[in-house]
């Protein structure tokens, strides 16, 4: 009987627990270049730049880059950070009469999360 109460006792102090401990702010992402809408030249470099910081810790970070013209993806970087803040610098080769969609998306570690979408266009 006091291994079932104890048990009972540990189940109950578990689910009590909250992983979120209240956080409910989201990670802000700022994204500075490229803008949304910018065009390239053909096979020119587009320099994916910005920051992301929390207030408590970045979980993990993706950044991906789709030819939305072929739904074929570019770039798709997937960082475990584990820090207040992250800095973003990340390159692809633009390429003639293609539109690229640019997803950048922060989680915290209670899943919170943030993403930023822009379009870009080789010409």
């Amino acid at each position: 009987m006091k291994q079932i109460l104890f048990v009972l006792i540990s189940v109950a102090f578990l689910a009590g627990c909250s992983k979120s401990g209240g956080d409910t702010t989201k990670p802000v992402v700022i994204l500075n270049t490229p803008t949304g809408n910018q065009e390239f030249a053909a096979f020119s470099t587009v320099t994916i730049s910005g920051s992301i910081a929390d207030d408590d810790e970045i979980h993990e970070v993706h950044i991906i880059v789709t030819n939305v013209t072929n739904s074929s993806e570019v770039l798709h970087v997937h960082t475990h950070v584990d820090a207040k803040s992250y800095n973003i610098n990340e390159v692809f080769t633009a390429q003639a009469a293609t539109t690229y969609k640019i997803h950048v998306e922060a989680d915290d570690h209670v899943g919170n999360t943030t993403v930023i979408e822009i379009q870009v266009k080789g010409i």
